[in-house]
């Protein structure tokens, strides 16, 4: 019995590290964006540190375990949480959203040019990853290319930043109770460890989110030996224990992130943050360890085996994405509950789907 519940155990440990490394992740990133326009911080320095989990699986696949035929895992993790992110977060983020007096709302209003940018890119992103996927092989110039369409991206994202003017605000530092050094070492309250609390420097917000980095990619890698092990347990295909296990424990940090900040009427970052979390982790987070991978052994390909699943995966991942931006921009104007739980039914039917389908 104890081995059976043994990889779900250790599943949820990983969302228990994944969780207080996002806590201590959002204080840091708070300040290192404190200055970013709307939309710009959910879209950067938060939607790039909430996917290192996505990362940081992969890596474990290739490099940790040493399997390269572990990518369709990682393959599986990243597709799951890019629909997971689509769906869940923003309609939690509008379920749970409050205005900027701490009273709950019943809508949100988005930017609709902010909305465009990220739905674009995002969509840009996953269309090259399924058109790759459809070949026998994924190559290193594709790994070049997810990249370079990131890059794409973060250029886009700086000029959008550097022509934003607005009204500077004074920041205000995010403090984290400190509750004696064991709760704070369990959970991983960093600035109190090591800077008594006190509001954050570059070099401290640095440090700090540093280490919550670090935390996370330990927690990627046990998150990846629970994946496998409940595939082992349910008699699963691996593959579908990372689309769905592997994809909600790794989202953890964007759904704090975001639900967060719609707690605080951040709007605008609640909704960027899992839409550019969606071209990080299809770009970077899955090509960059690839390429990395290519390199250091010397081979231009990675052969990919052609099957039903993957055929599957591929469109889904896309037909979601249209789903939910669609839903987004028609009622941008006016995000209401209803748009929320259009979008966790579309995720649930999705992954009921998917159960029945994958084999």
């Amino acid at each position: 019995m104890f081995d059976s519940l043994l990889p779900f155990v250790t599943i949820i440990f990983s969302c228990y590290l994944l969780k207080y490394a996002c806590d201590t992740f959002e204080q840091a990133a708070g300040y290192l964006g404190r200055n970013f326009p709307p939309g710009v911080k959910g879209a950067t320095v938060n939607a790039i540190g909430s996917s290192m989990p996505e990362m940081f699986v992969v890596i474990a696949c290739l490099f940790w375990f040493n399997d390269p035929s572990l990518v369709m895992v990682a393959l599986g993790v990243t597709a799951g949480s890019a629909i997971f992110n689509g769906c869940v977060i923003p309609a939690l983020s509008i379920i749970m959203a409050k205005d900027e007096g701490g009273k709950a709302v019943e809508s949100i209003e988005l930017n609709k040019n902010v909305l465009l940018r990220d739905v674009f890119w995002v969509l840009t992103a996953e269309i090259a990853l399924i058109v790759f996927l459809g070949f026998d092989s994924f190559t290193i110039w594709m790994a070049v290319v997810l990249n370079a369409i990131y890059c794409l991206y973060a250029l886009h994202l700086y000029f959008d930043a550097k022509s934003h003017i607005s009204d500077e605000e004074e920041y205000e530092y995010e403090e984290i109770e400190d509750k004696g050094i064991l709760a704070n070492v369990l959970c991983f309250n960093f600035n109190a460890l090591f800077f008594s609390n006190r509001t954050f420097t570059l070099t401290s917000a640095l440090v700090v989110l540093s280490l919550a980095i670090v935390v996370i990619s330990g927690a990627s890698h046990i998150l990846v030996v629970g994946v496998l092990g409940s595939a082992a347990v349910l008699g699963v295909p691996q593959f579908f224990a990372g689309l769905v296990f592997g994809a909600a424990a790794s989202s953890v940090p964007d759904l704090m992130l975001s639900v967060k900040d719609a707690q605080k009427g951040e709007y605008e970052d609640a909704v960027a943050n899992p839409l550019a979390s969606n071209t990080f982790d299809t770009t970077v987070a899955f090509a960059l360890p690839l390429l990395a991978w290519f390199i250091i052994n010397g081979v231009n390909s990675l052969p990919l085996v052609q099957d039903a699943n993957l055929t599957i995966l591929r469109w889904s991942i896309v037909g979601i994405t249209v789903a939910v931006a669609a839903s987004l921009l028609f009622n941008y104007k006016k995000v209401t509950k209803k748009v929320a739980y259009f979008l966790l039914a579309m995720f649930a039917i999705w992954a009921v789907s998917m159960l029945y389908v994958i084999q």
